[in-house]
C-alpha cells in the first residue's frame, strides 16, 4: 500500500470513528445545534450573554478550578461564536460565574468577586470573601443585589452596596452551584436537587427533587428551567411536568458547565470546560 493510500485510509477511519461517536450524542428534537466556537478557549466555565452589547462573555479558568495562579481570563465573543478578544480581561485566578449590573461585570474568583468596568475592560475592584472556599455562580436582582454560591461551604453570599455578607446557610443546600431568579424566588441548584428561597421572607423549600448534581440553571418564561449537570447532560423542567432531557454529550466527554442564554431568541450557550469551546443551541418550544 502506498503512503498516500495509507494516509487516506487512516483519515477515513478517523472520520468513521467521529461519526460513530456523534451518533451516540443525544439531541432532543426540541433543540437544534447552531454553532461551536473554536477551541482557543481555556477551560471555559461560564457564559453570560448581554443583549444590549450583543456580546457573549466567557470565563476561562485556564487550569485548576481551585488554584490561585493568576492565569484566568474573560473572553468576548460575537453572538455567532466568533472570538473578538480571547484575553479581554486578565489578572484572575479561576473565574467562574458572571452577572452584569448597569455597566459592570461581576465575576466569582475562588474567594473573591471581581468588579469589571465593561467599557474599559479594567478590573475596578476585588471584593474579598474571607470564609469562602469555592465561589461559583452569580445572579443579580433588579435592585443590584448580587447573590453568590459557595460550593464547598454550603453558603449563599450577597454583595450589595459594596458590602459582602453571608446571606443564607442551610443543611438543605449541599454543594450549591447554579443560581437563577424566578419571580420572587432565588433558585439554587445543589448536589441533588433544586431549592427555592423567597427573597423577601427568606423561607426555603424544595422545588425539584432528584436532579443529580447541578451546574448551570436558566430561568425563563415564568415557570421553565434549563439546567446542566457538568458531565454533559442538559434538562428542561417545568413545575408539575415531567423533566425532559435536551442534550447528552457525555459519550464525547464534552462537559456542560454554567449556561448562558439569549432570552429573546431562546438560544442556549454551553461552555464545554475541558473541550475548550462554547456551543450554541436553539430551543424550540
Amino acid at each position: 500500500m502506498n503512503k498516500s493510500l495509507s494516509i487516506l485510509c487512516v483519515l477515513c477511519f478517523i472520520s468513521f470513528l467521529s461519526k460513530a461517536q456523534e451518533d451516540k450524542v443525544y439531541l432532543n428534537p426540541k433543540i437544534e445545534a447552531l454553532w461551536k466556537s473554536s477551541d482557543e478557549l481555556k477551560t471555559p466555565e461560564s457564559v453570560y450573554y448581554c443583549k444590549k452589547l450583543k456580546t457573549i462573555f466567557v470565563s476561562n479558568i485556564n487550569g485548576n478550578p481551585q488554584e490561585k495562579d493568576n492565569n484566568g481570563f474573560i473572553s468576548k465573543l460575537t453572538p455567532d461564536g466568533n472570538i473578538v478578544k480571547l484575553e479581554w480581561v486578565k489578572g484572575l485566578h479561576a473565574p467562574k460565574g458572571m452577572g452584569i449590573y448597569k455597566d459592570r461585570l461581576f465575576v466569582t474568583d475562588i474567594d473573591r468577586i471581581a468588579e469589571i468596568d465593561i467599557e474599559s475592560g479594567q478590573i475596578i475592584k476585588f471584593y474579598n470573601v474571607p470564609d469562602a472556599k469555592f465561589l461559583n455562580d452569580i445572579v443579580i436582582d433588579q435592585s443590584g443585589g448580587i447573590y453568590i454560591s459557595d460550593m464547598q461551604t454550603n453558603v449563599i453570599y450577597k454583595l450589595y452596596n459594596g458590602v459582602v455578607k453571608k446571606w443564607l446557610s442551610s443543611k438543605s443546600i449541599v454543594g450549591p452551584n447554579g443560581l437563577c431568579i424566578l419571580k420572587e424566588f432565588l433558585l439554587i441548584g445543589t448536589k441533588e436537587k433544586i431549592v427555592k428561597v423567597d427573597l423577601q421572607k427568606m423561607t426555603l423549600s424544595d422545588y425539584i427533587l432528584d436532579t443529580g448534581g447541578i451546574d448551570g440553571i436558566i430561568c425563563f418564561d415564568y415557570n421553565k428551567l434549563i439546567y446542566s449537570d457538568w458531565n454533559g447532560n442538559i434538562y428542561l423542567a417545568s413545575l408539575g411536568k415531567e423533566t425532559i432531557k435536551l442534550l447528552d454529550t457525555t459519550p464525547l466527554k464534552i462537559n456542560a458547565a454554567d449556561l448562558g442564554f439569549d432570552y429573546e431568541k431562546k438560544i442556549l450557550f454551553v461552555p464545554t470546560f475541558y473541550d475548550n469551546r462554547v456551543m450554541a443551541y436553539k430551543i424550540k418550544l
